[in-house]
């Protein structure tokens, strides 16, 4: 088996790459610059320079790409338009271009497509999408642009929840609290979300790839069950040690402090995945998908409990002096 990913040097792909070699898959990734593997380095991969806008020749006999490559933040709002509508239309018709004829291409998007749940609702796929932030639009419109090409591949979009697991940058600082032996909470409603531990994540993926469906079909990806802030937190304490001080934060505070790191972002590299655009994520009651779907056709249920996808993220946070 042969395949390509793209975005293989970030937090998801980096922990994709790593479980196809270890089934004994041969991969080949695309990346940017060959300088900067990151956690790829010193991997048996086939790397190619190139990016989605200048995809070089690809290997001719490549049986599945895995097209994990996005931007989840950016300084200006132009660039998630780019890479993730712009970049997938452009790196898809390259594989069309190249006569790549794959058994099967994987697209990721975001539950951000699909929009918050309307009265705590899970939301299904076949629901019309209501996307609040640009990310979330992007995706949507990313997913429009891989679906025009269902014809010509064997395609499949995952909508995954919120990921977190080992290398996640993006859920250190609420951690960084948690260990001040601070609890944050926004507003007085307990706010919750469909979440996904980074290795069921891969393990969907995996399946997503070895199961007979129609071209085109969505699935969401997340835990099948749903969690508040709360619960993330108090798991994170008790792995901590800590005995943790709820603080409850007014919106009126979280807006000021996003406004204040948008305009930070303009001029910081990398840019925080905090702002405006994510404070509209924040702020809604909840954020639930059904995974139904995922279950009956791609036999995917999530293995991880929370306790456990916790204890091992602290954990490496703790082992590699993030934490």
């Amino acid at each position: 088996m042969k395949a390509l990913v793209t975005g293989g040097t970030g937090f998801i792909g980096s922990h994709l790459i790593e479980f196809l070699l270890s089934q004994n898959i041969e991969v080949t990734a695309l990346v940017r610059n060959l300088n900067n593997l990151k956690w790829l380095k010193g991997l048996d991969i086939q790397f190619i320079e190139g990016d989605l806008f200048s995809v070089p020749p690809l290997p001719a006999d490549i049986e599945y790409v895995f097209h994990a490559a996005g931007l989840t933040k950016t300084s200006k709002t132009a660039d998630y338009y780019t890479v993730n509508q712009q970049g997938t239309a452009s790196f898809l018709a390259a594989l069309r271009l190249q006569h790549i004829h794959p058994k099967r291409v994987i697209s990721l998007s975001s539950v951000a497509a699909s929009g918050p749940s309307a009265e705590g609702k899970p939301v299904r796929e076949s629901a019309p999408p209501q996307p609040i932030t640009h990310y979330g639009k992007s995706k949507l419109l990313g997913e429009l642009e891989a679906l025009k090409f269902k014809d010509s591949f064997p395609l499949i979009i995952l909508r995954i929840s919120a990921v977190y697991g080992p290398r996640d940058p993006d859920l250190l600082n609420y951690f960084k609290f948690i260990k001040w032996g601070l609890l944050p909470s926004l507003g007085s409603k307990k706010r919750r979300l469909s979440l996904c531990y980074v290795k069921d994540v891969i393990r969907a993926l995996y399946l997503s790839s070895q199961k007979e469906v129609d071209s085109g079909e969505i699935f969401n990806i997340a835990d099948q069950n749903p969690y508040s802030w709360d619960d993330i937190g108090e798991n994170a304490g008790q792995r901590l040690g800590k005995k943790l001080r709820k603080v409850n934060v007014p919106f009126f505070l979280v807006f000021l402090a996003a406004w204040v790191i948008d305009l930070m972002n303009k001029i910081r590299k990398p840019p925080s995945i905090f702002g405006r655009d994510k404070f509209k994520d924040m702020k809604q009651n909840a954020w639930i998908v059904d995974t139904r779907k995922a279950a009956e056709m791609l036999s995917f249920r999530s293995q991880y409990s929370l306790e456990k996808g916790i204890q091992e993220t602290v954990d490496w946070y703790l082992e590699n002096d993030w934490l």
